[in-house]
């Protein structure tokens, strides 16, 4: 009896030993057959905002394409309203690289996201502007004190109007704030349901065409805006090639955009839906170079500090540590 049971598991113990070695001699027969392929089979999630450049100029070229096809590499693309959604899907794993304005990141980087930002996509002090409806009665910055006024909460634009509040001596209490994303904001200027807003482009030529809504400022004196890419550091670590090849095909991407602008406009109108001539304002009023100088890490720094003494961010963010340019250096962005 005892013998018929040693037996029997003596068989068991040879059945499961005999299924690791197989299961084992597999898996290293598809590592060697992925390794002699070169295929590595990485979709990478690159998140944009609509009128960004690089990134649809690099797609519509076909240079993505070309540069990481032959390894398996595809990009999937993913349009968002603004920043803040965009925060979101980084926080939630969703994307793998992304495109927001310095408030953004570091609001992620508050609450303990793992980013960092590798570049710039766009820099600018005439990109985000006051507008405000003629009904408004809005002339100067003092005079949305008590009036409505649209804003994208968690946005560049939201740090440009509490700048314009400070310098005239007004406090975000002393105005009646709404949290409208872009198209919202657009749609409630026109219908008069608020009395301003501060936004970005090409929602600002987008309203001020109409003949209803005005600009009364931009942010020349203010603040100069540094818009970052964004990568999960998680990503930065395992794939460091990838991110510098990426780079380098932005970087040419960018040097392609200002010798070509017409071109470019006409791409970025087919991705967006909005016309050439209201897109140009914004797209001149910007630099696309990916480099983040010492003045750009500056403001970045100087918006921490903001966010900081506005009770915006509960801690203090170390933009040192944020910000790592190793990889662009390394694609040869200067």
């Amino acid at each position: 009896m005892k013998k018929n049971l040693w037996n029997k598991i003596l068989i068991g113990i040879l059945t499961i030993s005999l299924t690791t070695v197989i299961a084992c001699s597999n898996k290293q027969s598809n590592d060697n057959k992925s390794t002699k392929s070169g295929k590595q089979n990485i979709v990478i999630k690159y998140g944009y905002q609509p009128g960004h450049t690089q990134i649809i100029v690099a797609q519509d070229k076909g240079w993505l394409k070309d540069e990481f096809e032959k390894d398996g590499i595809t990009f999937q693309l993913q349009k968002f309203s603004s920043g803040p959604p965009m925060i979101e899907a980084m926080t939630g794993q969703k994307l793998d690289f992304g495109q927001v304005g310095d408030q953004p990141a570091i609001q992620a980087r508050a609450n303990n996201v793992d980013i960092k930002a590798i570049a710039a996509y766009g820099t600018s002090e005439k990109a985000d502007a006051l507008v405000a409806t003629k009904k408004s009665g809005i002339n100067k910055i003092s005079d949305i004190k008590g009036k409505k006024v649209g804003v994208p909460i968690g946005s560049v634009a939201q740090q440009l109007l509490y700048i314009y509040l400070k310098s005239v001596g007004l406090k975000p209490s002393d105005i009646q704030q709404v949290n409208l994303q872009p198209a919202d904001i657009r749609s409630s200027l026109l219908s008069n349901n608020i009395d301003a807003a501060v936004i970005w482009e090409p929602v600002v030529t987008q309203t001020v065409s109409t003949g209803t809504v005005k600009q009364v400022a931009d942010g020349t004196g203010y603040k100069k805006e540094v818009d970052v890419i964004i990568a999960q550091n998680s990503f930065l670590k395992q794939h460091p090639d990838i991110v510098v090849r990426l780079l380098k095909v932005l970087n040419k991407t960018a040097k392609w955009i200002d010798a070509n602008p017409e071109e470019t406009i006409k791409i970025i109108s087919k991705d967006t839906g909005v016309k050439q001539d209201v897109l140009k304002p914004g797209f001149d009023k910007t630099s696309h170079n990916l480099n983040i100088t010492d003045e750009g890490i500056q403001s970045v720094k100087a918006t921490a500090r903001f966010l900081r003494e506005n009770k915006v961010i509960r801690k203090d963010v170390n933009i040192d540590d944020l910000i790592d340019l190793n990889y662009a250096k390394k694609a040869g962005i200067q």
